[in-house]
């Protein structure tokens, strides 16, 4: 091989690894710890992509106050769309089902719309707003993302809830 092959090959390499470094993905299984300010407990997710735009969600919380538990299940269709080459617009449909120990269950549906961004190639950040139709309420949430390489990362999120009010919340996530 030609020097000048070799080097055409390696820019190429090299570009088509940067370019996938800042793509966020949609293929992941995740868990962690959540606390509101009355309850707290741990959730769990997997997203799985079918097209490059199209993917589907689970979401699961367990949540708990000494003497009440509460659950919930939300199943999401997931819409993404590239705005830049590091950042996405985000929107999911779903099923939401909510169960408490004091009496309250319910499911409807649930609306989620926001922005995901690799702001440097190890840091990324996102913005979402998240109704919930059981609970008549809307959740902001902002979210960063450190990524230790390709597959495993670790993020803080911040949020306010109408009805569960203010939280906080840290996972790990294995990409795949």
């Amino acid at each position: 091989m030609s020097l000048k092959k070799l080097f055409v090959a390696t820019t190429i390499a090299l570009t088509s690894g940067l370019a996938m470094a800042n793509n966020v993905s949609y293929d992941y299984v995740q868990g962690g710890l959540i606390d509101y300010d009355e309850v707290d407990g741990v959730n769990f997710k997997f997203s799985k992509s079918f097209t490059d735009n199209f993917y589907g969600k689970v979401d699961y919380s367990d949540l708990e106050n000494g003497g009440f538990d509460i659950s919930i299940l939300r199943i999401n269709a997931g819409f993404n769309m590239e705005i830049t080459n590091n950042t996405d617009f985000v929107a999911e449909l779903g099923y939401e089902d909510f169960d408490a120990d004091f009496g309250f269950d319910d499911n409807g549906y649930n609306v989620m719309a926001g922005f995901r961004s690799m702001f440097t190639n190890d840091l990324e950040v996102g913005a979402y707003a998240t109704h919930s139709d059981v609970l008549d309420s809307t959740d902001i949430t902002v979210e960063g993302r450190y990524h230790f390489d390709r597959n495993m990362s670790v993020a803080l999120e911040f949020g306010n809830d109408d009805e569960l009010d203010e939280h906080i919340g840290v996972n790990f996530r294995y990409s795949f």
